[in-house]
């Protein structure tokens, strides 16, 4: 049986084709390879509870820290020569007038949350690259509080009933430079003396079952008056 001479030409042209393909891939496996990544990580300095294992947002006004490593062939690139500028929103914020290889930044958010603050790296002449650069956005959240019943139930019960508040997102570095009010049916309620983000309420034992009352705790930071956070539940006597 001889081929075709049609035959071994389609075959000898799907082979070039093959062949150029692989060399095609392999070209754009070396490139995709050799592009450098950015690692980048960022944490916010905002007060949480010591058992919250979520990401710290950032609220209005608080500091937020942003890190990166260029990673480049599975490495860490060493751009300690090099020139890294730092943008916030559009705007040049660090430069190599600064120092060289700067990897971390610190700035203060906007004071208002609902917003977004993008964060730009450049880096100058990596590799001869006349730029690399990375761009992020950082969700801006606002301050928080949450109402814990330790009974975990909207019903109250004669005598002593236990909340606390739990501030979230907060710039202040503790609770101690923090103020909590309770109000109950709008009338304010005193926590307990040695600590004020605690409440106990009293319901008298002639109280009607079926009675409903709102709790509702306002949390201000005493050393900025823009950052206050306020929570309320409905309540009802057995």
């Amino acid at each position: 049986y001889k081929k075709n001479p049609c035959q071994k030409g389609r075959s000898y042209f799907l082979l070039l084709v093959i062949v150029a393909g692989g060399i095609m891939f392999l070209g754009y496996s070396a490139r995709a390879q050799s592009t450098p990544q950015f690692l980048v990580s960022w944490q916010a300095e905002s007060l949480v509870p010591f058992w919250y294992k979520g990401k710290t947002m950032p609220a209005g006004g608080n500091a937020t820290e942003v890190r990166f490593e260029l990673i480049d062939g599975g490495r860490i690139a060493d751009i300690s020569n090099l020139a890294v500028r730092w943008y916030i929103n559009d705007k040049l914020v660090i430069n190599e007038n600064k120092g060289l290889g700067i990897k971390s930044l610190i700035f203060n958010n906007p004071d208002f949350g609902g917003q977004e603050t993008e964060v730009r790296i450049l880096i100058v002449g990596y590799k001869g690259i006349s730029q690399t650069d990375k761009l992020i956005t950082i969700p801006i959240t606002g301050q928080e509080v949450v109402i814990n019943n330790q009974r975990l139930g909207r019903n109250l019960k004669t005598g002593e009933n236990k909340f606390e508040a739990i501030p979230f997102f907060f710039s202040a570095k503790n609770e101690n430079n923090l103020s909590a009010k309770w109000l109950a049916n709008g009338s304010e309620s005193s926590g307990v003396s040695d600590n004020p983000f605690e409440l106990n309420l009293n319901i008298e034992s002639n109280s009607l079952p079926g009675t409903k009352i709102n709790l509702s705790v306002l949390v201000k930071n005493l050393l900025k008056e823009i950052e206050f956070a306020n929570e309320s539940i409905q309540l009802e006597i057995q």
